[in-house]
């Protein structure tokens, strides 16, 4: 959609806030792991009048992780959490911070505090724990936050856990967006100062409130929540596509670019792995791909295909995925990118030992 609609940014395009982890104590990521749950082919959610074949085609997707309905969030992330704590070479007793990251709210237990339980699930005796949200940038968000309490506290680990399940009638996970599918899905890694596969080199992070309104609440009677509706206002009426694009590829590429930089990394070309979203095919290349000049060979794409988008929890499995399947060798350099509302970018650059 091109249109010309009048509107003149509200804040000038901002400068990344970028760390570097090189200098100083290091930070190691000891452990990743995800929670695996049933793969619903794609070609049965079409049969099932679930989602139409078109849609289902355009995201080059051939399944959904879907959890059995008396699953809730919190087993799923109870089970990463556990899987992430028993593959740690880090006692439990050293995790002095638990954080939970989850985007959507309304299949959640409500008010209460899911970092605390998930610390008493694994025996961390924590001295703090809390949750984040904001969308899909709350997992890296909640390992940034980690890494910085680690450098100036005591704590010698961190435990960060992020899950969501989406279901109706708050949300239709296939028809939400054009081009996602919502998977349930949860991930977790251990963040440690002794011992880890792969260590923390620098992060990056990036907000950009003028395309706050892209995901403002408008009136849709499509589906429970319907992104696509929501998009679609705010360029008819706030900024048109001629503003927003240059916006979010030049965010996200500033953001890439003081990341790489923090960790001296001289360019995306020395990139080993690039872990992006777990959105379709074609947004892939829109979003990623080929403004980023990277081949899908260098992305989990062939993981994501199968699980579909599980929102903040994307990045910690494909990063367990590159572990499991053993695809990813001493001295590689691996790139986590999360995208998230409000506009923001988050990136974490790591080295694997």
């Amino acid at each position: 959609m091109t249109n010309d609609v009048p509107a003149t940014p509200a804040f000038p395009a901002a400068t990344p806030s970028a760390i570097g982890f090189t200098s100083g104590p290091p930070l190691y990521i000891a452990s990743a792991a995800s929670t695996p749950l049933p793969a619903l082919p794609l070609a049965d959610a079409v049969r099932d009048g679930l989602i139409s074949e078109e849609n289902a085609k355009i995201t080059g997707m051939t399944s959904v992780a879907v959890a059995d309905e008396s699953t809730s969030v919190f087993d799923i992330a109870s089970a990463a959490a556990l899987a992430a704590t028993s593959r740690a070479d880090v006692p439990v007793t050293d995790i002095g911070a638990v954080l939970f990251a989850n985007v959507f709210p309304y299949t959640r237990p409500r008010l209460y505090n899911m970092a605390t339980g998930l610390a008493e699930v694994v025996g961390a005796p924590c001295d703090f724990a809390t949750e984040l949200s904001g969308g899909c940038v709350a997992g890296l968000n909640a390992l940034l936050l980690a890494a910085y309490r680690l450098l100036p506290s005591h704590d010698r680990a961190a435990l960060i856990v992020a899950a969501d399940v989406w279901r109706m009638p708050h949300i239709d996970r296939y028809n939400c967006e054009q081009g996602y599918i919502f998977a349930d899905g949860a991930s977790a890694v251990v963040v440690g100062r002794d011992a880890g596969f792969a260590r923390i080199l620098s992060a990056a992070t990036l907000t950009d409130p003028t395309l706050s309104g892209i995901h403002a609440e408008v009136p849709s009677d499509r589906t429970p929540v319907d992104i696509t509706a929501r998009a679609r206002n705010f360029l008819q009426t706030r900024m048109g596509t001629d503003q927003v694009l240059p916006r979010l590829r030049g965010g996200l590429r500033a953001t890439i670019d003081a990341a790489l930089a923090q960790a001296r990394v001289d360019s995306l070309a020395d990139v080993a792995h690039v872990l992006v979203p777990a959105i379709g095919e074609p947004f892939l290349y829109r979003n990623y791909l080929d403004p980023l000049d990277i081949p899908i060979s260098r992305t989990t794409w062939d993981y994501s295909a199968v699980t579909g988008h599980t929102g903040a929890a994307d990045q910690f499995s494909a990063l367990a995925h590159l572990v499991d399947t053993g695809k990813c060798s001493s001295g590689d350099i691996i790139l986590m990118i999360a995208e998230g509302l409000g506009f923001q970018w988050s990136l974490v650059v790591l080295q694997v030992r």
